[in-house]
């Protein structure tokens, strides 16, 4: 489906923070797959996620290649999974990975999200899950949270990737966290997730450190040779 090898160029347009490793408007299948796209334990992660909670109305918020898209498509195939994402030529790609698995309940929608988010919420009326993958700026990253907030619901799950991807980004999980409607909070470090359930009184905002990112799985602390 998607190989790390395709030096396909394309051009792409950013119209968000961009890429923290590759600034140039060309860049390969290749590259965008290495460093844009979520690493597979995180997609498998979301997998999981989706197939425990199973959320009918899905949204994702930046395509890329349509990987993470796949994954949390695949364990509710038969209910519509809407992804947006605001690089054509990028989007096309992930099309292509669509038609290959036959993933026929995926709508995708191509634009800055200002404009396609309100525009697929309309057709949607209802959220049960959001991943936010794009932009990784604070005040569109807020603004997308406030219009999603107004098709939630108490069970409505919110996903939100590379939270620690700089201090604007740390910035905004802080101020999501510390919404009103918002009553518990799982920082994974990579991503975050929110929940907005009002059966729990007390507010609770949990960190987890997967063991990938444990000093002690990281060879930062060789054992003693004595």
């Amino acid at each position: 489906m998607l190989s790390e090898k395709d030096n396909t160029t394309l051009d792409v347009k950013d119209l968000g923070a961009g890429s923290r490793v590759d600034k140039t408007p060309s860049r390969s299948i290749a590259s965008i797959a290495k460093n844009a796209v979520s690493p597979q334990w995180q997609c498998e992660l979301l997998f999981r996620l989706v197939h425990h909670l199973q959320p009918k109305n899905r949204l994702e918020l930046g395509t890329s290649l349509g990987i993470s898209s796949l994954y949390q498509y695949l364990p509710l195939r038969k209910a519509p999974f809407y992804t947006l994402e605001g690089c054509p030529n990028i989007a096309k790609v992930a099309t292509t990975n669509f038609k290959k698995l036959k993933a026929a309940s995926i709508h995708q929608l191509i634009g800055d999200f200002e404009h396609t988010l309100p525009q697929v919420l309309q057709e949607m009326k209802r959220l049960d899950y959001v991943f936010i993958d794009g932009n990784h700026q604070m005040k569109p990253t807020l603004s997308y949270f406030e219009t999603c907030l107004q098709y939630s619901h108490k069970d409505t799950i919110f996903v939100f990737d590379d939270i620690y991807w700089s201090d604007e980004m740390l910035a905004t999980w802080e101020a999501i966290k510390a919404h009103p409607r918002v009553t518990l909070s799982i920082d994974l470090f990579f991503m975050g997730i929110i929940f907005l359930r009002t059966e729990q009184k007390e507010v609770q905002h949990f960190k987890i450190v997967p063991a990938k990112y444990k000093p002690w799985k990281m060879g930062f602390f060789a054992p003693s040779k004595g």
